[in-house]
């Protein structure tokens, strides 16, 4: 009878069978090169879920395996590490991209050694099929245990403390309590993770549907505020982990990653006390990407402008200024306690209609009122439509008369 860790096992060989894999294996006999598959793929197809790219390990000559592949039509090849240190690695950048990266150490045995957990730890032979498993990381992915290799790889690359959170966000790979031992000693090491590094984890960790126990162990480990880019530390840093734990409301992890992570760093951002602007420009040094620094910046700036909107008009104000970020800021108003939530319901039933516009440009402000183009026409559209939104405006013979009115009462 075959046991649940050789059936586990037998999963992976569908793997050999992807046609830019065949090629790969054919390429590789014909130049004597061993090849492996590694990390990842087998990682997620032991545990079900979409792969999409593959790591090839390669005994040689990475760059000409590459040429070839990119020679028979799979993609392009790329050269990835040419301002970093360790191997060679080339990606075939096609619809699923290949990495193929030259060992370290000079065995498939040594190479895993390197790795940072059992579970990225395990290699497929693409000739023959024989598997590498050496510390148990098939297992692993069946109880989804998140282990390390050795303690000591997590100080070679303090990055991978943060991945262990992350793979435990979007994984579900809970880690070991000897992870959390391993961590916290090399947590000290962990500034020198460049910044970009540190974003690409946090992105993938923040856009997965439970963030909070994650970045809760991340806390435990030493390291919170600096993945963040936050200047706490001690018990402030235990402190902002249970603050962040509205990060897995319920109306956050059901939409789509994209929207909760630009919400959660907003919470994030609001939770440390920083303005809208503070907020965008902690989010471009963090290197985040220009999308999500606009958006969540915005979403901080709505939620303080929220505290203006007493009266309907200032309410249409809110929701038109809002305008496609409404949806999310109620949504992160309402995770800002008590206050917050009474906001997020009087904000509400506005957003469930489209508001009435009337179609009247700067040019028709211009002509109609004899005014020179400038801040003050800009001023004069954005009042008449909050009136067309609240219905005192409904054409633009009304419009005409509106704005009229408007600049005889002004001063």
């Amino acid at each position: 009878m075959i046991s649940r860790v050789g059936q586990s096992a037998r999963k992976l060989q569908g793997l050999r069978r992807r046609i830019e894999l065949v090629v790969l294996a054919r390429v590789a006999g014909r130049r004597a090169v061993r090849a492996w598959i590694v990390g990842g793929a087998l990682r997620d197809r032991l545990l079900g879920t979409d792969i999409h790219e593959i790591d090839v390990a390669v005994s040689r000559d990475a760059e000409g395996l590459a040429r070839e592949l990119e020679a028979a039509g799979l993609g392009r090849a790329v050269f990835l590490s040419k301002d970093r240190p360790g191997p060679r690695v080339f990606r075939v950048a096609g619809p699923r991209p290949i990495d193929i990266a030259e060992i370290e150490g000079g065995s498939i045995a040594a190479d895993l050694a390197r790795r940072d957990f059992t579970v990225n730890a395990i290699a497929l032979a693409l000739d023959s099929g024989e598997l590498v498993d050496p510390f148990g990381g098939v297992e692993d992915a069946m109880r989804r245990r998140l282990r390390c290799v050795r303690p000591e790889n997590l100080a070679e690359d303090p990055l991978r403390i943060l991945r262990a959170a992350r793979l435990w966000s979007t994984l579900g790979l809970t880690p070991d309590p000897s992870v959390l031992a391993a961590a916290r000693a090399a947590a000290p090491l962990f500034g020198s993770a460049a910044a970009e590094r540190v974003t690409a984890e946090l992105s993938r960790l923040l856009g997965s549907e439970r963030a909070a126990p994650a970045l809760g162990w991340a806390a435990r480990a030493g390291i919170l505020p600096e993945a963040l880019g936050l200047s706490t530390g001690g018990a402030k840093s235990a402190a902002l982990a249970r603050r962040l734990s509205t990060l897995d409301a319920r109306s956050i992890r059901t939409i789509a990653p994209a929207r909760r992570r630009r919400i959660r760093l907003s919470l994030v951002a609001i939770r440390a006390g920083m303005t809208a602007l503070e907020a965008r420009r902690w989010l471009a040094e963090r290197r985040w990407a220009r999308e999500d620094a606009r958006d969540a910046s915005a979403l901080v700036r709505l939620a303080a402008q929220s505290a203006a909107a007493r009266s309907t008009r200032e309410r249409w104000r809110w929701i038109l200024a809002a305008g496609d970020l409404a949806p999310d800021a109620l949504i992160l108003l309402a995770s800002l306690g008590v206050a917050g939530r009474r906001r997020a319901r009087s904000l509400a039933p506005l957003t469930r209609r489209p508001p009435r516009r009337v179609a009247v440009d700067g040019d028709d402000v211009v002509g109609w009122l004899h005014v020179a183009a400038g801040p003050l026409v800009g001023e004069l559209l954005s009042e008449l439509s909050i009136a067309a939104a609240m219905g005192e405006v409904k054409n633009r013979r009304e419009a005409r008369h509106w704005l009229t009115g408007q600049v005889r009462k002004a001063p």
